[in-house]
C-alpha cells in the first residue's frame, strides 16, 4: 500500500518510507530510512513548502535530520515513531530529538509526520521478508 524504496549500503539493505504532514504555513515531507533490523534510523531527509527562514525552515538542514540517525521506531516491539520536543526535554518511553528553537509548530507538524506517515508502514517494518 506503501511504497518501500530499498538502497545497499556496504552490503546491507535500507529501507527508504516516505513521509508527508503539515506545518506552520504549508505542507511538510520527507525521507525516512532504517537499518536492516527495520527499526533503527538510518538518514532522515526533510522539507518544507513555506516555513519560517531561521525557524520552522530549519528542519530542512543537517543540524536537524542527522538527530534523527540511530533512533528507534519501536520500544519493546511496539510502534513509537520518535518525538520531536522542545531543546532540553525529554519524553518516557521513546526515542525522541530535539526540536527546532522558535520553531514549535513545525516541530510539532514534524513530529505528526513521522507518527502518522510511519504508522502507515508497520506492517511492513514488522514483518520478517
Amino acid at each position: 500500500q506503501y511504497p518501500v524504496f530499498v538502497a545497499n549500503v556496504d552490503g546491507q539493505p535500507k529501507y527508504i518510507m516516505a513521509l508527508h504532514g503539515a506545518g506552520l504555513w504549508g505542507p511538510l515531507w520527507g525521507y525516512i530510512s532504517v537499518d536492516s533490523d527495520r527499526n533503527t534510523v538510518y538518514g532522515a531527509d526533510f522539507s518544507h513548502q513555506g516555513e519560517t527562514p531561521g525557524l520552522g525552515a530549519e528542519i530542512a538542514k543537517p543540524a536537524f535530520s542527522n538527530e534523527f540517525k540511530g533512533k528507534k521506531l519501536f520500544m519493546d516491539v511496539t510502534f513509537k515513531s520518535i518525538a520531536v520536543v522542545k531543546p532540553g526535554k525529554s519524553v518516557a518511553g521513546q526515542d525522541y530529538v530535539d526540536g527546532i528553537s522558535g520553531g514549535t509548530i513545525t516541530s510539532q507538524g514534524v513530529q505528526a509526520m513521522l507518527f502518522n506517515s510511519l504508522n502507515g508502514y508497520v506492517k511492513f517494518l514488522t514483518s520478517q521478508n
